[in-house]
């Protein structure tokens, strides 16, 4: 095709020079000493990894949990910092131990399950959702200095361009409602910039074990910064969509159900005129995007995600009471 591609071999990643230096036992002990922890005889755990972006292991040592989380260097001390300023606000993110400016932090376990793992106890829990907007609002009062990720909102039309590329099929639907999306998000008042996650979904969340509605942990606070709270609310609602469909295909009816009425609880809470409907639509379209890239067999579902679209967008002309 003409495209330029680049290969390496794991863990040499060009983008993340320390990511060799914790992929081995031998090698993490020799590292995580640095920061003082004893680490002979560490067991190492790939949580997450995306390749030239980031790595999370997890590191087993004598009872302990911490996490090596590897990213590219300009960015270890500014996440650092935004680990201190939350933690020392009260919030419950990870405690930073420290960083190495080759782009290792190291950080503590928190207390707590993925709230993944509790979808059909806390989805209809009133107190689930007080408690994440009691968090949502203890976020915004924190000053950072840095902004959060660019909103999903400003890269509509590259969704609608990538969607022609991938399915052909499928692309007047989304070019359509990229356009409504752009026509929506155009007309809403622009918020002050409050601190926001960036990249807020239920996998970012812990929860207690025995009392699910409790939040403990708010993790992946790498995109953290100042920005716009429909992010926010967006990102979750269409993650929730998401997951549904996720759990569906799993065979975990209950857990399907009880997600797509949380995403109904939560449009049902959207008051900022249509920032956060037009937000979450793009969010889906992009969601569509990645599931039509999968082949013919998928496009099904992609469907249906613009559907979700679709819904999301007229949540603004007959909100829910």
């Amino acid at each position: 095709t003409g495209d330029r591609l680049t290969a390496w071999t794991y863990p040499q990643d060009p983008s993340l020079p320390s990511l060799p230096a914790v992929s081995y036992p031998e090698a993490a002990g020799v590292v995580l000493a640095k920061f003082g922890i004893e680490a002979s005889g560490a067991t190492l755990t790939m949580e997450s990894y995306r390749p030239g972006k980031r790595a999370v292991l997890r590191v087993d040592t004598g009872g302990t949990q911490h996490f090596a989380k590897v990213v590219q260097p300009a960015l270890a001390a500014t996440i650092h910092d935004l680990h201190v300023a939350l933690h020392a606000a009260g919030l419950p993110v990870p405690r930073s131990l420290g960083y190495s400016e080759a782009g290792l932090l190291l950080l503590e376990r928190m207390p707590g399950d993925p709230a993944l793992e509790h979808v059909a106890g806390i989805a209809d829990d009133p107190r689930f959702l007080q408690a994440l907007e009691q968090l949502v609002a203890r976020l915004a009062s924190v000053r950072v200095g840095v902004a959060a990720r660019e909103s999903l909102a400003r890269r509509a039309d590259w969704y609608a361009a990538r969607m022609a590329e991938t399915s052909p099929v499928l692309a007047p639907r989304a070019a359509e409602i990229v356009a409504r999306v752009r026509t929506l998000y155009a007309s809403t008042a622009v918020p002050t910039p409050v601190t926001v996650h960036g990249d807020l979904h239920l996998g970012q969340l812990l929860v207690d074990a025995r009392e699910p509605w409790r939040i403990t942990g708010l993790i992946d606070i790498d995109t953290a910064g100042l920005g716009d709270p429909a992010d926010d609310a967006a990102a979750l609602a269409a993650h929730v969509v998401v997951t549904a469909f996720e759990s569906a295909s799993a065979g975990a009816r209950a857990d399907a159900e009880a997600l797509r009425g949380l995403a109904a609880t939560l449009r049902s809470r959207w008051t900022d005129g249509g920032r956060t409907a037009a937000i979450a639509a793009i969010h889906l379209v992009g969601h569509a995007l990645a599931v039509a890239g999968r082949g013919d067999d998928h496009l099904p579902v992609a469907a249906r995600l613009l559907d979700e679209a679709d819904l999301a967008l007229a949540t603004t002309l007959h909100p829910q009471r």
